[in-house]
C-alpha cells in the first residue's frame, strides 16, 4: 500500500526562481505594435505622474524566455503542490469531501467566471437564484431560516456569528453584556473571533466525561453573558449530549447561542442546530459540503441565524423580488459587509451542485458513513 503515510513522495524539481532562467532577448510572446496614437497618451499619462513614482531607468528588467521554458517552469512548480487528485490525506483536522470534477467545471465556465461583482441584478439572475435556492437548504439542513454566503471561511463564520450576538444585544440597549462563553476544546477560533469582535472571552474546562458540565456553565453565567459559541463535537471528537441543556440555561440568562458546526459530517439529516434552540449556527462548504479547501480552492462559509436575527446579517443579501431574485442593501440593522461583495460564489456553486447531486437521502447517508468510519478508525487505533 502506498500513499502519504505510506513512502508516498511528492514529486521535488529543483527548480529556480523564473529570474534566473531564460536567456536576453528570447519571447514567449511577441505582442502587436502600439498604434502611435496610443503612444501618445500614454506619454501624457505618464507625464502627469510624480517624478518618486516613474522608474530610473526605464527598464521593466522582466524575465527573458521562450514559451517552453515558461510551461516548464510552472510544471514543474504545480507538480511540487500537493492536492485532492494525488493525495487525499493533506490538511490534516478538516474533514474533507471529494469534490466531484463536474462541480468544478461550472465554476470554469464563462457564465460563472465573466460574471462582474458589481453588474446590475437583472443582469446575474441565474447565480441569484442559486444564491436563494441554496440559502433554503442550508438553513432548512440548519434549522434556522436566514443564511449569509458572504463569510470567507470558518473563521469568519463564526466572527459573523459573534458581531450577529454584538448587535443583537446592542439594538436591545443590553450595553453590559460583553462576555462569550466558550468551552477549551472548541475550534480556537471559536474564543479569537469572539474576542475580535470585542468580547471577554470565558473558557469552560472538561469535566470527567471529557466535555464541560452543567455547573461548570451555570458557575460561569452572569448578567454579563452576551452568548456561548462552541463547537459540538469538540475538536476531541466527543459530542457533548448535554447541549441542549447549555443553550437553555444561556437562553434563561438573556444570551444567545451560536453552535460551531464546521465539521457537521457526522451530523446532516440527524441533529439541527434550531431544534435544540441555538440561534445562529455555521457550516463550512468548503469541509461538510465538498468544495475544496486551503490550497485546493477557496473557503466560504454559511451562517444560519433565527427569523429574530434576520435583520442584522451581512448585506447584501439575496432576496427574491417579484419573479426575479435581487440584493437587498436596505437593511438598516445590518452589521454590515464582512467579505468584499457576495463572498466566494463560486464555492456556493459547487456545494449547491454537491447537495443536489445527492438529495435528502444523500445527506443522511453522509452522515451515517462518516459515523462509520470514524466507529472504524476509533476501533483500530484501540487494537494498537
Amino acid at each position: 500500500m502506498t500513499g502519504p503515510r505510506h513512502g508516498y513522495h511528492q514529486a521535488r524539481w529543483d527548480e529556480p526562481l523564473i529570474y534566473e532562467l531564460g536567456t536576453p532577448g528570447a519571447r514567449a510572446h511577441l505582442p502587436p505594435e502600439t498604434p502611435p496614437e496610443m503612444i501618445a497618451d500614454g506619454a501624457e499619462v505618464l507625464s502627469r505622474l510624480p517624478e518618486g513614482l516613474k522608474r530610473a531607468d526605464g527598464a521593466l528588467n522582466l524575465p527573458e524566455l521562450s514559451e517552453p521554458e515558461v510551461l516548464r517552469h510552472y510544471t514543474r512548480l504545480s507538480q511540487m503542490c500537493l492536492g485532492v487528485d494525488v493525495a487525499v490525506d493533506m490538511i490534516g483536522t478538516c474533514t474533507m469531501k471529494y469534490s466531484p470534477k463536474i462541480n468544478e467545471a461550472l465554476t470554469q465556465t464563462p457564465r460563472m467566471q465573466a460574471l462582474h461583482p458589481r453588474q446590475p441584478d437583472d443582469t446575474m439572475q441565474g447565480l441569484l437564484e442559486i444564491l436563494c435556492r441554496f440559502a433554503d437548504m442550508i438553513g432548512e439542513i440548519a434549522g434556522l431560516p436566514a443564511v449569509s454566503f458572504q463569510p470567507a471561511g470558518g473563521s469568519q463564520g463564526i466572527y459573523t456569528n459573534a458581531c450577529l450576538i454584538r448587535a443583537w444585544h446592542a439594538a436591545r440597549g443590553d450595553s453590559q453584556r460583553d462576555e462569550i462563553i466558550t468551552t477549551a476544546f472548541s475550534h480556537p477560533a471559536d474564543p479569537a473571533a469572539a474576542a475580535t469582535a470585542g468580547f471577554r472571552v470565558i473558557t469552560l474546562a472538561p469535566g470527567e466525561r471529557g466535555y464541560p458540565e452543567l455547573p461548570a456553565l451555570r458557575a460561569a453565567i452572569s448578567e454579563r453573558t452576551a452568548g456561548l459559541i462552541l463547537t459540538n463535537p469538540e475538536d476531541t471528537g466527543l459530542f457533548n449530549p448535554n447541549v441542549g441543556d447549555f443553550v437553555k440555561e444561556v437562553h434563561a440568562a438573556g444570551g444567545l447561542c451560536a453552535w460551531d458546526q464546521a465539521n457537521a459530517n457526522g451530523l446532516l439529516g440527524v441533529m439541527r442546530a434550531g431544534d435544540l434552540g441555538f440561534d445562529l449556527c455555521q457550516f463550512n462548504l468548503h469541509k461538510t459540503f465538498s468544495a475544496p479547501h486551503s490550497s485546493n480552492g477557496q473557503a466560504c462559509a454559511a451562517v444560519c441565524a433565527s427569523d429574530a436575527l434576520a435583520p442584522f446579517l451581512p448585506v447584501p443579501v439575496p432576496v427574491r423580488h417579484g419573479e426575479g431574485f435581487a440584493l437587498d442593501w436596505d437593511r438598516p440593522q445590518s452589521i454590515g459587509k464582512i467579505r468584499s461583495f457576495l463572498g466566494n460564489a463560486q464555492v456556493v456553486v459547487k456545494a449547491y451542485a454537491w447537495v443536489m447531486a445527492l438529495g435528502a437521502e444523500g445527506l443522511r447517508a453522509v452522515a451515517d458513513t462518516a459515523v462509520m468510519n470514524s466507529r472504524y478508525i476509533n476501533r483500530a487505533l484501540a487494537a494498537l
